[in-house]
């Protein structure tokens, strides 16, 4: 059998293609994700038949001579026809290796389609899918699941984390996907470059409040929980009761790792502490919203969002 067909080679293939549809789920690219999954799913599929036996991966309708082939008996002079993804899932689910799953069905129909047509994104949900299919198909090749994932091993942790709640889960993963397109901004930059980075962007401050009539909009700066960068935090202001201006972050965003925050329940679920703001930008705003014309102004306060 040739080198091409060796369950070698197809793990590693399995390997270059999974790791490019996690670079693709890391820049929200869904269609390129369930190419790239599939063909990875495709490709451990036929590593896990020929690992029992190189004749698994005949098709049915091949000739003898690719039966011989497969089984090193007899080199064949044309080319051989494997079995295609669907096949190979298909015996492998009779071996008992792969269970009934809906999802990865539908993620080797997206990759059938977007190998020739645009699909959207389609994609977007199936990532739990693409990381518990390749966790147990390697699990039965013998392969140790942190060398294949490499830098997205705490991504697939995540994904597969069902102690989590389905929103917790998602900002999870989104804070992960914003730390690895990060860390991918500085690849092949002095170890030290990044370190820099940050140190520089340690005294930065910018705020912006806006104000119309009892409706307070401050925007500042807060620590992003996925690259430690200054990021924008989008502020409210209400009076929620007579003499009280009570002021709660209601938004995030990081301009260097694109992460997104937003609402009381995703920053709960970030761990962020909505009233953890640093006392210089906790005075400067108070200070700029502090009514003037009466006596309120020792009761304006910052006030802290909650769950709900």
């Amino acid at each position: 059998m040739d080198d091409a067909l060796s369950v070698e080679n197809l793990l590693a293939g399995a390997r270059r293609f999974a790791h490019l549809a996690m670079a693709a789920h890391d820049r929200s690219d869904h269609e390129l994700f369930a190419l790239h999954g599939g063909v990875a799913v495709e490709r451990l599929a036929k590593a896990a038949l020929a690992a029992k036996s190189p004749a698994l991966l005949l098709e049915m309708r091949g000739k003898v001579d690719a039966l011989f082939h497969l089984t090193g008996v007899k080199p064949s002079v044309s080319r051989v026809h494997t079995v295609g993804a669907g096949e190979a899932i298909a015996r492998l689910r009779k071996l008992d290796v792969l269970p009934g799953d809906s999802g990865l069905d539908d993620l080797i129909e997206l990759r059938n389609g977007v190998a020739h047509a645009t699909q959207g994104d389609e994609g977007r949900e199936l990532l739990p899918t693409l990381v518990r299919t390749v966790e147990l198909l390697l699990a039965d090749l013998g392969v140790d699941t942190t060398s294949f994932w490499d830098r997205w091993v705490e991504t697939v942790r995540l994904a597969l984390d069902e102690a989590r709640t389905e929103l917790e889960r998602d900002v999870r993963l989104r804070i992960q996907k914003a730390r690895n397109v990060f860390e991918e901004r500085f690849m092949g930059l002095p170890d030290d470059a990044r370190e820099r980075f940050q140190k520089s962007q340690g005294n930065v401050f910018n705020m912006v409040i806006m104000a119309e009539e009892n409706l307070v909009l401050a925007g500042t700066g807060a620590r992003c929980p996925a690259c430690d960068s200054q990021a924008e935090v989008t502020m409210q202001g209400l009076d929620s009761e007579p003499g009280y201006k009570a002021l709660t972050a209601n938004g995030l965003r990081c301009s260097m790792c694109h992460l997104v925050i937003s609402g009381a329940a995703e920053f709960e679920a970030a761990g962020l502490d909505l009233g953890s703001l640093n006392e210089a930008t906790t005075s400067e705003l108070l200070r700029l919203i502090r009514p003037r014309d009466d006596q309120t102004s020792k009761d304006v306060r910052l006030g802290v969002t909650r769950s709900g």
